[in-house]
């Protein structure tokens, strides 16, 4: 059996409860080579339970990337029907209120809002570096002194540092998953009114938070967690790691997609911010036309080929298959919009081996929408890490 079609390297998410169980051919991934990416699970519903919804109609999906950030998917049926189902995270108030949260909430101690962070922040200052660079060329007049060599190359570099800051906490979260599943929901029996007097018992899944043994549920584990300690919350009840052992990166870590993706990653901003250490004022100035196109053109452009890489697997992550999109799901578009992105840094990094007329304006420009693009991407993972408990209504096949 392919590798995709069954948990090989650990035990299959939930081995440990008796009450959530896998559905059969339920287990899939885009592709053979790493392990599976998806897994649709369905609470074993007590007979004082059956017919009662929603414990007999929802399901749990897990999927890798939801697991590497703390998410915990239910899904609805299609088809499913009844007042007390929960309610999709799609309509747009609970939108709103994800949109919300992104400017009041800042869980410092969630490794995956830290990678969202520090993406935004870092995007937002290349566009304003981007803008630097490419002013000076539409409107000459609105330079002022040192424009491109000091504030073009320090923005760069600060970009550049959070990028790099931003790719070590990627590897980070994808070393420190959930290695056992948390299913992450709790039914609760739920009365309700019909008519003036009469009640009656339902059942209704609700954010079981306190048991989760995701990393980012607790407030200490990031910070203060040294190599193989168990972090302090008892919550958590896992050790944290910076960095897996060689048996456990050969066995299954690089069998994982989303952990390859990280890494490709971070491999991409390390050559990349050489490239930014390179912009600073007092450096860009001295570098002659082999050091140019050896160095600093070269890692600009073999980190934007990383990138592109990284963005492809995270797609592919996302996908049932490697031919399906999936753009009904959160990650599928923040994996577009980083592969616009770096497409983008890599189309402005091979027009600065260009010597005609505009390319040097074509590359300056590409940097802006490119960094744009990012933002974009960097934004929704700024949503996503936020957005703990989604619930999603199947879609219901055509014939």
């Amino acid at each position: 059996m392919a590798r995709n079609r069954i948990f090989k390297s650990r035990p299959a998410p939930f081995a440990n409860r008796d009450d959530v169980q896998v559905k059969d051919g339920k287990i899939y991934g885009p592709l053979g080579l790493f392990n599976p990416t998806r897994a649709r699970f369905a609470r074993v519903v007590t007979a004082d339970e059956a017919g009662q919804t929603p414990a007999s109609q929802v399901q749990y999906e897990w999927r890798s990337r939801d697991n590497r950030k703390g998410r915990h998917a239910l899904i609805i049926p299609a088809g499913a029907t009844g007042d007390h189902l929960p309610r999709p995270t799609s309509r747009p108030s609970a939108v709103l209120q994800g949109i919300g949260r992104m400017f009041t909430t800042f869980p410092w101690w969630d490794v995956s809002f830290l990678v969202a962070f520090f993406f935004s922040v870092g995007c937002a200052i290349f566009i304003v570096c981007g803008l630097f660079y490419w002013l000076p060329l539409v409107a000459p007049s609105s330079e002022f002194p040192d424009e491109v060599a000091t504030a073009g190359g320090v923005t760069s570099f600060i970009g550049g540092t959070l990028f790099q800051i931003g790719a070590i906490f990627l590897v980070i979260e994808a070393v420190n998953e959930n290695q056992t599943g948390c299913f992450g929901w709790e039914l609760q029996r739920v009365l309700s009114k019909h008519g003036s007097k009469s009640e009656s018992a339902s059942l209704q899944y609700r954010p079981e938070k306190d048991s989760c043994q995701h990393s980012q549920a607790c407030h200490q584990g990031l910070l203060t967690a040294t190599p193989g300690s168990k972090v302090s919350d008892a919550r958590v009840h896992r050790k944290w790691t910076w960095w897996p052992t060689w048996h456990e990166l050969r066995t299954h870590y690089f069998h994982e997609i989303g952990f390859v993706s990280s890494f490709v990653e971070f491999v991409g901003a390390t050559i990349f911010w050489v490239n930014t250490i390179l912009s600073l004022p007092g450096a860009f100035n001295h570098l002659s036309q082999g050091v140019l196109w050896g160095l600093y053109w070269l890692t600009y452009l073999v980190g934007g080929v990383f990138f592109i890489i990284a963005s492809g697997l995270y797609l592919l992550e996302t996908q049932p298959n490697w031919y399906t999109p999936a753009p009904h799901l959160l990650g599928w578009h923040i994996g577009f919009w980083n592969m616009i992105g770096s497409v983008g840094w890599t189309l402005a990094a091979s027009l600065g081996y260009c010597n005609l007329s505009g390319c040097e304006y074509q590359s300056d420009l590409t940097l802006i929408w490119a960094s744009v693009a990012f933002l974009i991407g960097s934004l929704l993972l700024w949503y996503e890490a936020l957005n703990k408990y989604p619930v999603e209504r199947e879609r219901a096949h055509k014939s």
